[in-house]
């Protein structure tokens, strides 16, 4: 018997594939774990992630991707995030395909509706065992209908473990951390004197993050001063 994902034959599918990375075609983005496409037929259309490059580089974005089939898995039927539909040959991520928009171009109608929802998405995640780590990328966040929240791309997600796993559960408080840290930045656009009191709680900074902005601080002056 023939395997189907989302109603159409998992060969039928490989084939696609297989000719959009060998010819460059139907490609949605590129970010770190590799090319993003978009498959359309018939009216069905999914997302299909695939590793790039060669070499170790491609086995770390394989892993990548094996690590967000498994947080889809432990996900799956949160609203919110998008539907799975399997981890094809274990390098091609098949994933359904939402309409939205990313939160850096929407037009957001209810904005306090729109971001306690993103804040309860944070909260469903958090309480599943994932946090997702890099939310302040604002492609990772998507608006549908100009106020649900649609969060996606975990690629570089934590998930939390069971028994004693110190470095693990660092890394899962910190990922916390970012993701609470992200949302306050995002509603209120760095405007933090606006920040009301209830969501002061929420924002934290974390030791990285402070180092990454003197970093980032640091290499703009040196920029500005060798300009002029």
């Amino acid at each position: 018997m023939p395997k189907y994902i989302a109603g159409i034959s998992e060969n039928e599918l490989l084939e696609w594939i297989k000719a959009s990375v060998g010819h460059g075609k139907n490609i949605l983005s590129h970010g770190y774990q590799g090319y993003t496409y978009v498959f359309n037929r018939q009216g069905r259309r999914l997302v299909v992630k695939a590793p790039m490059g060669g070499g170790p580089a491609w086995l770390i974005r394989r892993w990548m991707l094996a690590n967000e089939y498994r947080v889809y898995q432990l996900l799956a039927g949160m609203k919110g995030v998008p539907a799975c539909h399997g981890f094809i040959r274990k390098r091609y991520l098949i994933l359904e395909f939402v309409d939205g928009v990313s939160i850096r171009d929407a037009r957001i109608v209810e904005k306090d509706f729109f971001f306690n929802a993103l804040l309860q998405l944070i909260k469903d995640m958090h309480a599943a065992g994932v946090a997702h780590g890099d939310l302040k990328k604002k492609d990772n966040i998507l608006v549908i209908n100009g106020k649900q929240p649609c969060v996606v791309d975990f690629g570089v997600a934590v998930i939390k473990k069971k028994g004693l796993m110190p470095i693990n559960r660092y890394l899962y408080g910190l990922f916390q951390r970012f993701d609470y840290n992200a949302w306050v930045k995002l509603k209120y656009n760095r405007q933090f004197e606006n920040m009301s009191a209830d969501d002061r709680q929420y924002y934290q900074r974390t030791v990285v993050e402070k180092a990454a902005s003197w970093i980032k601080r640091s290499y703009l002056k040196v920029k500005k001063t060798l300009l002029h």
